[in-house]
């Protein structure tokens, strides 16, 4: 399959984040009242994902694709909250929040099924869409006025999976207490 990215996840911890990115955050997380979420944080994971290739001509054209050749997605499961810091050379640093009880994930596997099976009742005119291990998070992001999803992209090995994992379980807790 012809992915877009290679990503490289590994576990973190909050005091591991590099000075500006963690001031990105904890400037943030003031901001949205969200209180010491890298303090609290009970996960933290880092994503580099280099783009294998170049946007479509579409994107490309409407200014739609990514223009990092590059960029690093840093997460933050504090018991709360999922703090999602996205850094590029040309983006910059975007940060986002959401409280976990009104999260909703995808199941990346039952994802990369159905968009299997829609590629191949295409017929031979159908293209695979590329093969992206990762998760798309919906939620009311801080500063949002309407629910939106976000997608994280991971690596597909041990790192990857267990970021997935324990975002699934602590938004699970979260929504049961």
């Amino acid at each position: 399959m012809n992915r877009l990215y290679e990503h490289t996840t590994k576990r973190c911890t909050s005091s591991q984040i590099d000075a500006p990115l963690w001031a990105e955050v904890a400037a943030h997380a003031e901001a949205h009242q969200l209180g010491d979420v890298l303090g609290a944080a009970v996960n933290c994971f880092e994503t580099w994902s280099v783009r294998l290739r170049k946007p479509g001509l579409l994107s490309r054209l409407t200014g739609s694709g990514d223009h990092d050749t590059e960029h690093r997605t840093v997460v933050v499961v504090a018991p709360r909250y999922v703090v999602v810091a996205v850094e590029g050379k040309r983006r910059g640093v975007h940060v986002r929040s959401a409280r976990l009880d009104g999260v909703s994930l995808s199941d990346p596997s039952e994802l990369h099924r159905l968009v299997r099976e829609t590629a191949a009742s295409a017929g031979r005119f159908g293209r695979l869409p590329p093969d992206d291990f990762g998760m798309s998070v919906t939620a009311l992001w801080s500063g949002a006025r309407e629910a939106a999803s976000f997608y994280i992209g991971v690596s597909d090995d041990s790192e990857g999976r267990a970021l997935l994992d324990e975002f699934h379980s602590a938004v699970t807790r979260a929504k049961s207490t």
